[in-house]
Parts: C-alpha cells; sequence; structure tokens
C-alpha cells in the first residue's frame, strides 16, 4: 500500500506522453512551415503580376504622352510603322527603339530609369508603333524572367498633324 501512495503522488509525465506530445507538435510544425512556404510563393507571385502590370501602365503613359504631341511623323511607306517624329522632349528625327535588354530608347536614352525595369527583372518584349492619319496604335508586350506576361493595345490621337 505504501508503494502505490508513492507512485499516485509522483508529478511528471511517462516515456509514451512526451514521445506523443513530440509527434504532435512536429506535425503543427510541419503543417505551419507548408503554409508558410505556400504563401510566400503565392505573394511572389502576386506581386510580380503587380510590378508587371505597373511597368505596362507606365509605359503605356509615357509613350501616350510622348506621341500625342508628337510632329513631323514619318512613318515606312508600306507598313505605316513609326519610322521618326519631332518629339518635344527629345527633338527632331526622334526614332523610338528597344534596347538588348528591354528597355525603351528615344534617340539612344533610355526613357525610363533602370529601377522601372526592377534593375533587369522585366523587360519589353515588343514595341510596335503605327500611324494612320493622325491616329498612332500602340502595342506593347512586357515580360519578366519567371515567365509572367502582359500586354496592351492602345491608339493615340496626335493633336499636331
Amino acid at each position: 500500500m505504501k508503494l502505490r501512495k508513492k507512485l499516485k503522488k509522483q508529478n511528471g509525465l511517462t516515456i509514451v506522453e512526451m514521445i506523443a506530445a513530440t509527434l504532435i507538435l512536429a506535425l503543427l510544425a510541419m503543417m505551419l512551415n507548408t503554409g508558410v512556404l505556400m504563401a510566400q510563393k503565392t505573394y511572389k507571385e502576386v506581386t510580380t503580376e503587380s510590378e508587371t502590370q505597373l511597368l505596362l501602365s507606365t509605359v503605356s503613359n509615357l509613350l501616350y504622352n510622348e506621341l500625342r504631341y508628337a510632329r513631323d511623323v514619318v512613318p515606312v511607306a508600306d507598313s505605316n510603322k513609326l519610322q521618326r517624329y519631332t518629339s518635344v522632349a527629345y527633338g527632331r528625327n526622334t526614332v523610338l527603339s528597344l534596347s538588348s535588354d528591354g528597355q525603351i530608347l528615344a534617340n539612344g536614352k533610355r526613357m525610363l530609369a533602370t529601377g522601372a525595369y526592377g534593375n533587369g527583372i522585366y523587360k519589353i518584349d515588343s514595341l510596335d508603333i503605327t500611324c494612320d492619319d493622325s491616329v498612332f496604335t500602340v502595342a506593347l508586350s512586357i515580360s519578366d524572367n519567371i515567365g509572367s506576361q502582359a500586354e496592351n493595345t492602345f491608339s493615340v490621337r496626335c493633336i499636331n498633324m
């Protein structure tokens, strides 16, 4: 009888209870880790898509404002593609082109700072500008190094033609 009283008075956990508690904590930690990894992946995807759309919007606004006040527009004869024009900001015979790293250039000068392209993460894949009478049609395609892509096509009525 004294032995039973002694055993009942002992406070503590058995080895089985300790193993069970450890396993439960390990399972909770694994679930938490999986959730955090999924949240990080989703955050990267959403941020990348958002920044791609932001660059697309910025470039579209920049080109809209640039072409709206263009003068002396010279299109390529057969395709109506924009060859050169007189720009308020870049002067006579302005030519729009893309650099090797996918940044838009006017007469060889960057129109946007490198930071606007995420320091090389985002690039303009294609830029197509056609001119019909006094309306420019601009088609843009932007991508990132992960594979996300955004496109935009818009028209600009030139007020100086």
